[in-house]
């Protein structure tokens, strides 16, 4: 930390001393890193300081993000959802098609809708495994092609149970519930911009795994195991 702090310092010193002035020779910069690394190794109170603001300032970049994607995801039709944009009560669920404890939940979710009014949320991050991302390129594009077919789609995958992913069977599922298969197909290559934007908005909320919950502004890091933990936080 103290190298670290060193190097920041002398870099804005000689950054700012570069706008005003000739570039600085190399004695002259080591000049100013010996005075810095002197009044460093005297003051250890400064690395502390300098630990809690980044802290403070990351911790701040989180919360302006976490807001951010709340009204940008409530207002937005990129992602599935279901209930009205201005319902009292709203629930983001970052998700992935394979995570079995974002299946558990689905019961709870849809009983909800039926007593709250309620907007919830579906944003897709692949994180599981690799046909997770098939799956969610793939969910997608149907929800921008069709979004109650999409439906259709979601509650197959997130019903428990060993659901196949390979291409006859992602066909043979299409079939059943009256998508067109081969206009989703080509509708994936736009569609997975959504489910990218997803991956990156995961990295801003440091989201290391689904489920990750936004319920009322609440965060909620892992699964819900009860419709009356739900009821809960849907006060």
């Amino acid at each position: 930390m103290k190298k670290l702090l060193k190097t920041i310092i002398t870099a804005t010193l000689l950054a700012s001393s570069a706008s005003y002035a000739a570039p600085i020779d190399a004695d002259t910069k080591k000049e100013i890193e010996a005075i810095i690394d002197d009044y460093v190794s005297n003051h250890p109170e400064i690395i502390i300081n300098a630990m809690k603001k980044l802290e403070r300032d990351e911790q701040l970049k989180t919360q302006q993000a976490f807001q951010e994607i709340i009204k940008d995801y409530r207002a937005s039709d990129r992602h599935p959802f279901l209930g009205k944009k201005n319902s009292k009560h709203y629930i983001i669920e970052f998700f992935d098609f394979n995570c079995g404890y974002c299946k558990v939940m689905e019961p709870f979710f849809e009983k909800a809708l039926k007593e709250y009014d309620l907007q919830i949320i579906y944003v897709n991050i692949p994180v599981i495994r690799a046909e997770s991302a098939q799956l969610a390129y793939l969910g997608q594009a149907l929800y921008d092609t069709d979004p109650n077919m999409y439906f259709k789609f979601h509650k197959h995958f997130m019903t428990p149970g060993n659901k196949k992913a390979d291409e006859e069977s992602v066909k043979a599922l299409f079939k059943n519930i009256g998508a067109d298969y081969d206009a989703v197909i080509k509708k994936i290559s736009s569609s997975k911009n959504t489910v990218d934007e997803n991956i990156k908005d995961s990295f801003k909320l440091k989201i290391s795994g689904t489920p990750y919950l936004i319920i009322d502004g609440q965060e909620i890091r892992g699964a819900i195991t009860s419709y009356d933990q739900l009821k809960s936080v849907l006060k």
